[in-house]
């Protein structure tokens, strides 16, 4: 439970370095941090939404989690997506 814990305080400290609007809700994306940034919370926030997956399919009361770590991912996606392109053609 601990650990559980843990990664919840971790991925609302990662949610609020995404500070991003969700593009599938037709608002634009504002992508406040560098590209490896958000890689870096991505391949976190996957590890940590598997484990809520896990935890939602022994106990219900975890499906929010797995809602708010997909919606995060959700919006980590598109910045990367959209910054992927701009920090290549920088170079």
């Amino acid at each position: 439970m601990a650990k559980l814990r843990i990664a919840i305080a971790a991925a609302a400290m990662l949610g609020a370095l995404i500070p991003v609007p969700a593009a599938a809700q037709g608002r634009d994306v504002v992508c406040k941090h560098t590209l490896a940034q958000h890689t870096e919370a991505l391949r976190t926030l996957e590890a940590e939404a598997a484990k809520a997956r896990v935890l939602a399919d022994r106990n219900p009361l975890y499906e929010s989690d797995v809602a708010y770590y997909d919606s995060v991912l959700r919006d980590a996606r598109a910045c990367v997506k959209m910054l992927g392109p701009v920090v290549s053609a920088s170079r």
